[in-house]
């Protein structure tokens, strides 16, 4: 049952249970045909509420990198692999694999 609480959205849930209330209080002849219908909206209408929810929450967009921060970065990996090469060497003198 916890399960549910992760799959079900609880406005989906209190819009969907008012729903059914109306339609008890003013037609209660159609409840029966209503009320499968209303059960099986929630999850495609929780699922709908909680992708928006989740897009609301977005960060921006990452800046672009600048020209100066591209070098650094190149030339981190300049020196890393200048060092993996010497490890490279020191285990195997010969450059043999």
């Amino acid at each position: 049952m916890s399960l549910l609480r992760y799959c079900l959205d609880r406005r989906v849930l209190a819009v969907l249970a008012a729903a059914g209330l109306l339609v008890a209080l003013l037609a209660p002849q159609g409840l029966g045909r209503a009320l499968p219908l209303l059960l099986v909206a929630a999850c495609p209408l929780s699922m709908a509420a909680m992708a928006l929810t989740m897009r609301r929450g977005d960060p921006p967009a990452a800046a672009t990198p600048t020209v100066e921060s591209i070098r650094r970065e190149l030339g981190d990996l300049s020196a890393r692999q200048r060092r993996l090469e010497r490890e490279l060497a020191a285990i195997d003198p010969n450059g043999e694999g």
